[in-house]
């Protein structure tokens, strides 16, 4: 696979510790201690200044951020491995679509957000056409574009009925991580992303900006496929250019702050997952739609319940044995069917479980 091709141990090693020490310091502290929907705030504020590109400069550019060491554009959705930039084989591709946030083909020179190299790529002309605006997904069956690298088809992954795009496995997270970047960086859009038809997989605000489909298929590519040096160098380079960074390339743990497990976690500034060896026993009852949770430990705990959305349901404290029913804190209504996350706390341990209402 090209993704994970290395030129040898030294250089490698070289050329870790040469990037790493490109991201500024201080760079991300203006982020640390925010949590959910306030530390996507915190980030989009520390990436959303940068350098305006022109859209049609991304081809030079691409020199410096999509250069396979063997001599061609890094090309993701195909293996064709062209030397020299011709639009009759390779397209500037916004890896989420244009169509999404609302750019008119017209306009695409005034407007950052499609400008920005994050999200440009080099693209074999046959398969970009074959992607169009559809969402990401998973095909089953029969494709309707294939090319060994890429296909598009029906989705065969939970949540949503569609044709969908689906990227090769070892690029999954780079795709992932680029989405994340997107509704990041570009938080004060969100008025106008395209939130309706069947392609998009944005909602139309700041938080949590993708649907629970999108967020379950992203989160899951982003911790199946983990930053490759492709993408650090990449994001490097894209740096050098236009100075700001993918934060989810630099820190991938805060796509699970944001989105994933540890939504209602406070963010230390480090890669590093907080405490979770805290042992205890839950069972969640559909019928009356409570949570029984008994501590290993004969000691009090606090707990606190957020919506896969990063919106507090409800906290209070419990004893080694509690059962906790299940009741929205502002309305007192009963938790409508999805995901909820818990957080149990007791001693500086914590224990993060996610339920699964229905």
């Amino acid at each position: 696979m090209l993704k994970r091709q290395f030129v040898g141990i030294f250089v490698l090693l070289l050329v870790g510790v040469c990037l790493s020490a490109q991201i500024p310091t201080s760079y991300y502290d203006k982020a640390i201690g925010k949590q959910s929907a306030e530390l996507k705030t915190a980030l989009f504020e520390i990436i959303r200044p940068h350098t305006f590109l022109e859209y049609y400069s991304s081809a030079t550019s691409f020199r410096s951020t999509d250069w396979h060491p063997d001599g061609y554009y890094w090309d993701m959705y195909s293996n064709n491995k062209r030397a020299y930039w011709d639009s009759k084989y390779l397209n500037r591709e916004h890896n989420m679509p244009k169509s999404w946030f609302g750019v008119s083909s017209d306009e695409v020179n005034l407007y950052p957000i499609a400008t920005d190299l994050n999200n440009l790529y080099p693209s074999d002309v046959t398969a970009n056409s074959a992607k169009l605006n559809y969402a990401l997904g998973v095909v089953g069956g029969t494709s309707n574009f294939s090319n060994g690298v890429v296909k598009v088809g029906t989705n065969t992954y939970s949540g949503y009925k569609g044709t969908v795009f689906e990227p090769a496995n070892e690029y999954k997270g780079d795709f992932a991580r680029d989405y994340m970047y997107m509704v990041t960086a570009y938080e004060d859009y969100a008025n106008i992303w395209q939130s309706t038809g069947t392609s998009s997989m944005l909602i139309r605000n700041t938080y949590p900006v993708f649907n629970a489909y999108a967020v379950r298929l992203l989160l899951e590519w982003h911790r199946a496929d983990p930053v490759s040096s492709k993408e650090t160098n990449r994001n490097n380079a894209v740096f050098n250019l236009q100075n700001n960074r993918n934060p989810f390339i630099d820190h991938p743990i805060l796509a699970e702050y944001i989105w994933g497990k540890f939504i209602g976690e406070s963010w230390d500034g480090s890669g590093n997952e907080p405490e979770t060896n805290l042992t205890l026993i839950y069972k969640y009852n559909a019928a009356n739609k409570t949570v029984f949770i008994q501590l290993k430990k004969p000691e009090e705990a606090s707990y606190t319940i957020y919506s896969i959305s990063g919106i507090l349901k409800q906290n209070g404290n419990i004893n080694n044995t509690s059962t906790i029913v299940l009741k929205d804190i502002e309305t007192q209504k009963n938790y409508e069917k999805g995901i909820y996350v818990l957080n149990v706390y007791t001693n500086g341990l914590r224990k993060t479980i996610k339920i699964m209402v229905y």
